[in-house]
């Protein structure tokens, strides 16, 4: 598989994504949880991207990180507990399929394996 730059539109795009996205806010949702969909997915990446310009990243380190918040909560799929490490799995099985190259995905599942602070 050619390891290939991975956007945040290509991800943003992924039927894999969209599909995890909507099931695991539906799944919060019955559990009485606030929204965990799109809007939130969109509004987490754009303040990382905002954090991360006022910081001097580089482009690519801007995306990688709207990629990581975008899809930091898909875990919640599988389940509430822990799903910062199952979602971390989940990103990237969908990057590798998509070519994203091995650091790149390790830098992406580092970021959402570690987001839930309750983890701690």
């Amino acid at each position: 598989m050619s390891e290939k730059k991975v956007t945040f539109e290509a991800v943003k795009k992924n039927p894999e994504v969209k599909m995890y996205i909507e099931m695991a806010d539906a799944s919060l949702e019955k559990q009485g949880f606030t929204e965990h969909n799109f809007a939130h997915a969109g509004n987490v990446a754009a303040v990382a991207e905002y954090i991360l310009m006022k910081h001097g990243n580089s482009k690519r380190e801007i995306e990688l990180a709207k990629i990581a918040a975008y899809l930091h909560d898909i875990g919640n799929l599988i389940n509430r507990q822990d799903h910062s490490q199952s979602g971390a799995i989940m990103a990237f099985t969908i990057l590798n399929k998509m070519g994203m190259d091995a650091e790149e995905c390790a830098t992406i599942m580092t970021a959402i394996g570690n987001h839930d602070e309750g983890c701690a």
